[in-house]
């Protein structure tokens, strides 16, 4: 018989033709237990934990990451994996510090985010090339031109930018609006529109999406253009928040975006995942990065820690059955 369609609800058909949730959460007691107890920890173990500033400063922290890891989470739905976002944070950074209008600037760095997330997608869906092996090369490439925009940190940033970063509007703190709007924007992508449909069905099963009429191809790329222009947005904020460009801005971003997806409940094999958490993933490694801080330790301690999270994180998925 003719393959049922995909319509605007919340399920798709599987395989066998029963009922498959697309929009499985991910989330679990550990998903939500590590940021309560690492806030608990460092309330009682850190005295200036808790003030307003220090609470400030995790916001800001957090913010770039988030935005990060959103887009990440929007190509971890579809089984893919994005390296680059970090290259695209940096260079998009560079782009904004060396324009003199803010405008231009901005409009330059999200046509960067357009171009490159079009490339992935289309190397990954049309060409066949694997995720891991067609993203770094575009981190390659990408933090390269970086260092020819700007060999070294430097530039200047529109005091308007740097406003939107670090002011406050109704008593709230900039980044938290920040993170609030982009969190609202890929919510509403995910869940109220048919391409968000489309991203968890071909995450899910790829090839009960294409039997009933998704173009699963043009889902890819779709996923990885979300992603950069994500990434570029937060390269733009963090240009903002120091008045400056920098070529390795965005280094460590790659690493904890996807750290951050997999302690979120994001299944890194497609289909599953949620905004809240990928909110408590990056809330869980803004406070470790604080706690580092305050406690005086090592910053390379931080990069250790990200890698031992990801590792277990990947450990604890599931292997099989992903998404239904």
């Amino acid at each position: 018989g003719q393959p049922a369609r995909i319509g605007t609800g919340r399920r798709a058909v599987g395989p066998g033709g029963g009922g498959m949730k697309s929009t499985r959460s991910g989330i679990t007691r550990y998903t939500v237990g590590l940021p309560l107890v690492l806030f608990a920890v460092l309330a009682v173990a850190v005295p200036n934990f808790l003030d307003g500033q220090n609470l400030a400063n995790i916001s800001a922290q957090i913010t770039a990451l988030l935005i990060v890891t959103l887009g990440q989470m929007v190509v971890a739905l579809i089984a893919g994996i994005d390296l680059s976002v970090g290259a695209v944070v940096s260079l998009a950074a560079c782009i904004v510090a060396t324009q003199p209008d803010p405008l231009v600037g901005t409009l330059l760095a999200l046509a960067l985010g357009l171009a490159v997330g079009l490339v992935n997608g289309l190397g990954v869906a049309l060409a066949g090339i694997h995720p891991l092996v067609m993203t770094l090369s575009s981190m390659t490439f990408l933090q390269g031109v970086a260092y020819l925009i700007l060999p070294i940190p430097g530039g200047n940033v529109a005091p308007i930018l740097g406003e939107l970063a670090n002011g406050s509007l109704w008593t709230l703190p900039n980044p938290l609006l920040w993170c609030a709007l982009f969190a609202a924007l890929v919510a509403l992508l995910l869940h109220r529109s048919r391409l968000g449909l489309h991203i968890f069905a071909v995450g899910a099963n790829p090839h009960s999406a294409k039997l009933n009429g998704v173009r699963a191809w043009g889902v890819v790329v779709a996923a990885y253009v979300v992603c950069s222009l994500l990434a570029v947005v937060a390269g733009i904020y963090l240009a903002a928040r120091v008045s400056s460009g920098d070529p390795t801005m965005g280094a460590s971003f790659s690493l904890e975006s996807i750290t951050a997806v997999a302690l979120g409940g994001v299944q890194l094999t497609g289909g599953v995942g949620s905004i809240v958490g990928v909110v408590t993933g990056a809330v869980s490694l803004g406070l470790i990065t604080n706690g580092i801080n305050l406690f005086g330790l090592s910053p390379f301690l931080r990069g250790t820690v990200t890698g031992a999270l990801l590792l277990t994180a990947v450990c604890l998925q599931r292997r099989k059955a992903v998404g239904l």
